[in-house]
């Protein structure tokens, strides 16, 4: 082993501006360029070679007229060499800093690495037409049961894997699952590298250390580079199959903290990077320890880039903020604007509010209007559920109540905060808060003893269906959590982001004891597919398209407790000129009034028949407790 140390020579590399300096490793075979932005009076790279351990030191210099951006040249192949940053400011030396832009980390280490695994281009796919389905790439592939081979399970291999069966029966799990379901949208939970300061074997991912770094853990190959060639063979095997891909990304914070936990961030250049109060504390609106600056130069810069880094290098199809609210306005525009020129495609949305005070002005719903990214309707979560603090609080489909939250979100927010339907994304249940299944299960428990003996533990079924009707039938975007079609349950708790595999795994034997709500999700999700006006993508279609019936020409009364709306095909492109969609959230059987004309009967009371061709024409229509229909009138 040796080591050596030199100098840069800016005649080697002659940027001249900060902005020509492209940040972080840039690497040929003939040379690299290394360049990080650090508030420092010095900067030295450090390279160890990771096999030989011969080490390489090297004083960077600062680009002429930019105080922050460090850089240096050198000849020669570094691929496979670890590499790291010291600094000097204000007399004290700090080492062993990481890469804020690696793209490769092993071990805790960054690594120049080149890597060159193809991977398969995006399937197409409209924003309007995306269903969403999130899932967490260990949980859902880590069941012994799953069918997945043993040294896949839990691993970013396991889900590219076709043709698995649950255990001894036919059923189908994993990717196939997910394509008899018929979801087009995979939304993965955290992938880049992350830290488990609560659970050393397993975590969600919401504590980030390294964004551009696929997480190592999910590799089932040991070699150098296979967290990178994993993750893009994942992508790729998901693209074979016609499934795009959107990676939940948390730049609201990092895993470091001031002045103990110095990394990589907070290290180099913490003024840059985090927002701090006059007082000189951080502020906290992530509610994890820090926040980062987006609002900054160069916070904006590593923003937009990190995002571009993975729709260039993995051929990502979109993206999903974690806490969202704490990224400015400003730079979601800048952001999305970059990303669509690549593809116009690409869906960018997140959660609009913050887990605390924040050092801005927060990026809350409605500040997206027509500006091109989306946000999580938790109006129509709670008006579905319940409010996710409030677990006593009646909600539409186990009380009939909030019927006007579920109705706003029906039309896809426009008549509240979204320009266009396409902004919304609808769901009643993600990997945040107690899974559907739960939540219905305490609320039921808080009821009175004589109001519980009303609902037997089955009706959540029903409820469970009427959720899924009523978002496959809404405006928006529909987003399903995993296992929700099949009432995945965590014992009743509301945050599992440590809780290891026996609370967090999805269980397959639950998709066959559960297979009749299976099956109705399956093909809400088909009636979905098959008729566009379930899926209008202008705001000026939905408001020529859908009504509610109290609001109609001949206004027509409905039952408390109940909603319904007529769909018109203003498009030309469905087969059925009109739907109707009855929903009865309440706990007794409702009948319902019909305006005029004949109508087929598509799905009633938890039951599906597609294939109807007959009409009639009742005047009204009778609906179970807890259940709805969906009546039509083909096109002539």
């Amino acid at each position: 082993m040796s080591s050596t140390t030199t100098h840069a020579n800016p005649q080697q590399h002659p940027w001249r501006t900060a902005e020509e300096v492209p940040l972080g490793v840039t690497y040929t075979s003939a040379g690299s360029a290394f360049a990080v932005v650090a508030e420092a009076t010095s900067v030295r790279l450090r390279l160890v070679h990771a096999y030989s351990r011969e080490l390489k030191s090297v004083e960077m210099l600062p680009v002429e007229g930019e105080h922050l951006v460090w850089r240096t040249y050198l000849e020669g192949d570094w691929h496979a060499w670890s590499y790291s940053y010291e600094i000097e400011r204000d007399g004290v030396l700090i080492s062993d800093l990481v890469d804020p832009r690696a793209t490769l980390i092993r071990h805790g280490k960054a690594y120049v690495f080149h890597d060159q695994t193809p991977v398969t281009k995006r399937p197409p796919l409209q924003p309007r037409d995306a269903i969403i389905y999130e899932l967490h790439v260990r949980d859902f592939t880590r069941d012994p049961a799953c069918g997945v081979r043993p040294d896949w399970l839990g691993t970013y291999l396991g889900l590219t894997q076709r043709g698995t069966r649950l255990a001894g029966t036919t059923v189908t799990t994993c990717l196939d699952h997910m394509l008899e379901l018929g979801i087009n949208t995979v939304q993965l939970m955290p992938v880049h590298a992350f830290s488990m300061p609560y659970d050393p074997r397993y975590e969600w991912g919401y504590m980030p250390n390294d964004f551009n770094a696929p997480e190592e853990t999910y590799c089932e190959g040991t070699d150098l580079g296979a967290p990178v060639n994993e993750m893009k063979r994942l992508v790729s095997g998901l693209h074979d199959a016609r499934l795009r891909v959107t990676l939940d990304v948390v730049y609201n914070h990092n895993a470091e903290g001031w002045p103990g936990m110095l990394r990589s961030m907070m290290g180099l250049a913490p003024g840059v990077y985090f927002r701090w109060r006059d007082d000189g504390t951080g502020w906290n609106g992530s509610a994890c320890g820090n926040e980062f600056n987006s609002n900054s130069h160069h916070g904006r810069r590593f923003l937009i880039e990190s995002v571009l880094h993975w729709v260039n290098t993995y051929q990502v199809d979109g993206f999903r903020f974690d806490l969202m609210g704490l990224i400015d306005d400003e730079s979601m525009a800048m952001l999305s604007a970059a990303v669509h020129e690549i593809d116009p495609t690409i869906m960018v949305y997140g959660e609009p509010w913050t887990g605390g005070d924040a050092g801005i002005e927060v990026n809350s719903k409605g500040k997206q209007k027509g500006r091109g990214w989306g946000v999580f309707n938790d109006d129509m979560r709670d008006g579905l559920r319940g409010h996710v603090f409030e677990l006593d609080e009646p909600a539409f489909i186990n009380a009939g109540a909030q019927t006007t939250k579920v109705k706003e979100g029906i039309r896809g927010g426009i008549d509240t905060f979204a320009q266009e339907p396409i902004e919304t994304i609808n769901y009643v249940e993600c990997h945040d808060n107690h899974t559907l299944e739960d939540r219905l299960a305490i609320t039921h428990e808080m009821l009175p003893r004589k109001e519980r003996a009303k609902k037997p533990v089955t009706s959540r079924v029903e409820m469970s269906k009427l959720a899924a009707l009523t978002l496959m039938t809404s405006q928006g975007i529909p987003f399903l959590h995993s296992g929700q079609e099949f009432g995945r349950t965590k014992a009743g708790e509301d945050n599992t982001y440590n809780l290891g595999d026996a609370v967090n795994n999805v269980k397959w034997r639950e998709k066959a004891k559960n297979a009749e709500r299976c099956d109705y999700y399956r093909q809400v999700i088909h009636l979905r597919h098959q008729h566009p006006m379930f899926r209008l993508g202008e705001r000026l279609h939905v408001e020529q398209g859908v009504h509610f019936f109290e609001h109609m020409e001949h206004g027509i009364g409905v039952p408390e407790g109940c909603i319904a709306f007529r769909v018109e095909d203003v498009t030309g492109l469905d087969s059925w000129s009109s739907a109707l969609v009855l929903l009865n959230g309440s706990t007794v059987e409702r009948t319902l009034s019909l305006p005029a004309g004949r109508f087929g009967v598509a799905t009633t009371g938890g039951r599906f028949d597609l294939s109807v061709t007959e009409l009639s024409a009742t005047g009204t229509h009778t609906l179970p407790p807890h259940s709805g229909a969906v009546l039509f009138t083909p096109r002539a």
